[in-house]
């Protein structure tokens, strides 16, 4: 359950946030509600940790399993208040920086904890972490960094 979690997770995360950023140039009205969507997939990436934390796992689960869905799961909390609370006007600051570097790092921490699971799985992730990169470089060369 654990790996089905982490593998379609983060593979949804990173195809909704390619979407959003597509979005972001041809149907920018769609665009925050497909950034919110990636941003949920914390809630089952929440209960990946839960399971691998829990007794189910029986002692099996090594702290990776339990820490790098976290990493996302922070990410989201971070990703709610800034940009649902404060309404996204942080992209003009100099905070800009520290979020794009969690937004990644919480990519890349999925990434991880997918690999762990299974090597298949692991490049499926990573399939999708390259299309979300694409549409990223499209997203900012069309519109900057917009504000969505």
């Amino acid at each position: 359950m654990y790996g089905s979690l982490v593998i379609a997770c983060g593979s949804a995360a990173n195809l909704l946030f390619a979407a959003m950023f597509v979005a972001r140039v041809a149907w920018p009205a769609v665009a925050r509600g497909l950034g919110l969507a990636g941003t949920a997939m914390a809630i089952p990436l929440l209960a990946a940790a839960i399971l691998a934390a829990g007794p189910a796992s029986r002692g099996n689960g090594d702290w990776w399993d339990v820490g790098l869905p976290l990493v996302f799961v922070a990410f989201a909390v971070v990703e709610i208040g800034v940009d649902v609370l404060l309404g996204g006007a942080f992209r003009s600051t100099r905070w800009l920086w520290p979020y794009l570097a969690a937004f990644y790092l919480a990519q890349w921490a999925v990434i991880g904890a997918a690999f762990r699971v299974d090597r298949a799985g692991g490049f499926v992730v990573l399939i999708t972490y390259f299309v979300c990169l694409a549409a990223t470089a499209f997203s900012y060369a069309s519109v900057g960094h917009g504000s969505s």
